[in-house]
């Protein structure tokens, strides 16, 4: 008895899950239709021989199918649509053994109930439904009630009838059992399976998450280093940033052009680390040799970061951001299309805050003023459509309204007070 339980505690545990599932719907359905074709063809033979019971029986096949294929396909509820075929053959096979219908032929089809009712619809239903046909065949044709029954049909009948039913519904029963035996441990092994899969996944999902915080991180640790250098443009780097991705964004870019571009604006100025703080601090006028010096933070800046391939972009960024688009610009020249495309941004951003801020030698200049500087620059310095794009949100107090909002967010950043040789 332990052994039948822990067996029924197996056929209780569903193995119709997720793709299989999908599958034995869309099996329910085909064999439903396959029924209720039945059903109608039979309906039209039995009204040709006037045969009104067996008519009456083809009907309910006809129904029983068209019910089961609204429950498969259209409410996609399989609990249901598992019910109605094993109701239904159980009366209407009932009906068949005792009524003999059909000369005592129609009950044959109950041959087909073992294997039919546990593949398609389930193990439990098959076998329950089984054992049920055994009882009530052996009811009618192997007890005393065999003689009631011989009206419709013979005794050589009804004993190799049984026999055969009982035999198929034994060999079916034990080896479905075994089928869904083995199907539950596929299903555990591929949930296990599955479960190491998104565990590991989980893992390298938070690994690139924390070397993406990292290399954010670093990128803006690298940037506060940058403004170290100079005392009067103290947050310089960060707003070249804003201003060149509200731009970008205005210009339409993707999302990862735009995560790109933000990290390019910070590392725009790197190669002022290579630049003695004596010069790039120096109040008064810059020597021919010192302006020199100065500029080499463009051919620093863009060989620092060429020493890391997913910085490339940014390496550009950093030797180029001082072309000019006419050519004249440093150091290499470079004119129109020939200067990247994201140097050609921040450049725009880069000169817009230069202007904008407080240097050792004046006070930020007014917006009017910048304004007019921007226009001068238009197709000689900076890339005219670009440009255009940025003054429209120069007028419409766009890029002030960024540096007010995330000014707070800056304070956070940087350091209060910075070191500086005196």
């Amino acid at each position: 008895m332990n052994k039948l339980a822990q067996y029924w505690d197996i056929l209780n545990q569903s193995i119709y899950k997720g793709e299989r599932l999908k599958n034995n719907l869309r099996a329910l359905t085909h064999v439903s239709i396959v029924t209720a074709a039945l059903g109608l063809i039979l309906m039209a033979l039995n009204i040709a021989s006037r045969d009104w019971a067996m008519f009456a029986a083809a009907a309910n096949t006809f129904v029983g199918g068209a019910a089961c294929w609204y429950c498969a396909s259209v409410l996609k509820n399989r609990e249901v649509a598992a019910v109605i075929p094993t109701v239904f053959c159980a009366i209407v096979f009932t009906i068949y053994a005792v009524t003999g219908l059909g000369h005592g032929t129609a009950v044959m089809w109950s041959l087909l109930l073992p294997i039919g009712m546990c593949y398609f619809v389930s193990v439990k239903n098959g076998i329950l439904l089984s054992l049920y046909h055994c009882i009530l065949y052996f009811v009618l044709f192997i007890s005393p009630v065999r003689e009631l029954m011989t009206e419709h049909y013979t005794e050589a009948f009804m004993t190799r009838f049984f026999l055969l039913f009982v035999s198929i519904a034994l060999f079916t029963s034990i080896a479905m059992v075994q089928y869904h035996r083995a199907t539950l441990v596929e299903i555990a092994y591929s949930e296990q399976l599955n479960k190491e899969v998104a565990d590991q996944t989980k893992v390298i999902r938070e690994n690139a998450e924390r070397l993406a915080r990292l290399s954010e991180e670093m990128v803006h640790t690298l940037a506060i280093a940058i403004d170290a250098k100079d005392r009067y443009t103290n947050g310089h780097s960060f707003r070249v940033s804003w201003y060149a991705v509200a731009l970008a964004q205005h210009l339409g870019w993707d999302e990862s052009e735009l995560q790109a571009l933000g990290n390019e604006g910070l590392l725009h100025d790197i190669g002022k680390i290579g630049i003695p703080d004596a010069v790039l601090n120096k109040p008064g006028r810059l020597s021919d040799e010192e302006y020199r010096v100065i500029k080499s933070h463009t051919t620093i800046g863009g060989a620092i970061l060429a020493q890391a391939e997913d910085l490339a972009e940014a390496s550009l960024v950093a030797r180029h951001h001082h072309e000019r688009y006419d050519g004249r610009g440093y150091p290499d020249g470079l004119a129109g299309e020939q200067i990247p495309l994201h140097a050609r941004v921040v450049a725009i951003a880069d000169a817009y805050d230069a202007m904008r801020s407080d240097r050792i030698y004046r006070k930020g200049l007014r917006v009017d003023i910048i304004r007019e500087e921007l226009v001068k620059g238009r197709g000689t310095q900076f890339d005219p459509a670009f440009l255009d794009a940025f003054l429209g949100m120069l007028d419409t107090g766009e890029l002030e309204d960024i540096a007010a909002r995330k000014a707070f967010g800056l304070a956070d950043v940087l350091p209060h007070e910075l070191p500086h040789d005196e």
